[in-house]
């Protein structure tokens, strides 16, 4: 059994662990990953989608697949049908990814965040490859069980429906939140302001992180301006997801991250929504406190990856 090129995989013969795959995610994430699964065959069928695939006979029993942008290759699922997981099939598509991620053209960087991945273990490959690593979180919360009232933002501050005129202020609002982070250095997506700003757009544009939910997505404005933000998404009909909450350096520690977030939460329960989802890196302890604070629990350990070609390097802070 060898790790053959994606592209030589039908999409008649990938089907069946796509809609696997889909169907996982959306009883361990509560994500509905029907989009996600359409774009994938999409990808398959027009021989676009780079990738690698095991099959076990004429069954296709593992795949994982990567896009690249700009430079930078980002490793998307690693999959393995119920049965095989956790065999070691993942950790020989990673090897093989990877390997083929490294060779692309113009390659400088590579990405993967092991939240569709189907064997922990995948991770030590990672390191092996020379990867930067930190652990993740996936959390959720039941928006039956009772919730902290609605929290007004500190004195000086109002909060207000984000309009598709604020994305650049939003992607400001990111970006500054970021600068010297963990998450900044293991994730391109928030290293600058344009790739904050093309970040934001997914969200609310592009539908990148589910449908964008204008009513859960908050500003935050205070008395030099834009101050933060939550953006919201549905994953699925019954789930809100927090795609992002930040606030500017200034601003941060008077509450105003925990009033973006409660605010978010109630306006997904005030619509029938009955979980809310989110993700978070675990070394970023006043978020993750504030999340656990909040009542939200751990759904699923996963870990974000990075690496760089030589002599480049990640610079993780301190």
């Amino acid at each position: 059994m060898r790790a053959r090129p994606l592209r030589e995989a039908s999409i008649r013969e990938l089907r069946p662990l796509l809609d696997e795959e889909a169907a996982r995610w959306e009883a361990e994430l509560l994500w509905d990953f029907s989009e996600a699964k359409a774009s994938v065959a999409s990808g398959i069928e027009r021989g676009s989608l780079r990738g690698r695939v095991l099959s076990i006979g004429e069954r296709v029993a593992a795949y994982s697949y990567y896009l690249v942008d700009a430079g930078r290759a980002v490793v998307g699922s690693i999959f393995a049908t119920r049965e095989l997981a956790g065999r070691g099939l993942e950790e020989e598509l990673v090897d093989a990814v990877v390997a083929d991620a490294r060779d692309e053209g113009g390659s400088r960087r590579v990405e993967c965040q092991t939240l569709f991945s189907t064997s922990p273990a995948a991770s030590e490959h990672f390191a092996r490859a020379g990867f930067e690593g930190r652990a993740r979180h996936y959390m959720a919360r039941e928006l039956r069980e009772p919730l902290p009232p609605v929290e007004p933002p500190p004195r000086g501050y109002r909060l207000r429906p984000v309009r598709r005129s604020d994305l650049h202020a939003a992607a400001e609002i990111v970006y500054r939140s970021h600068v010297g982070s963990l998450d900044a250095a293991l994730n391109l997506t928030y290293a600058t302001p344009a790739t904050c700003r093309s970040f934001v757009d997914t969200i609310v544009l592009r539908g990148g992180c589910g449908r964008w939910d204008s009513e859960a997505s908050l500003l935050a404005e205070g008395p030099r301006g834009p101050a933060g933000v939550v953006l919201a998404s549905r994953l699925a009909r019954a789930t809100g997801h927090v795609c992002q909450v930040s606030v500017v350096p200034e601003s941060q520690g008077a509450g105003l991250g925990r009033s973006l977030m409660l605010a978010a939460l109630h306006g997904f329960r005030e619509r029938g929504l009955a979980a809310a989802t989110l993700s978070v890196t675990v070394d970023n302890e006043r978020a993750h406190g504030l999340y656990l604070d909040l009542a939200f629990g751990v759904r699923k350990e996963f870990a974000a990856h990075a690496w760089v070609r030589p002599p480049a390097r990640i610079a993780l802070p301190a």
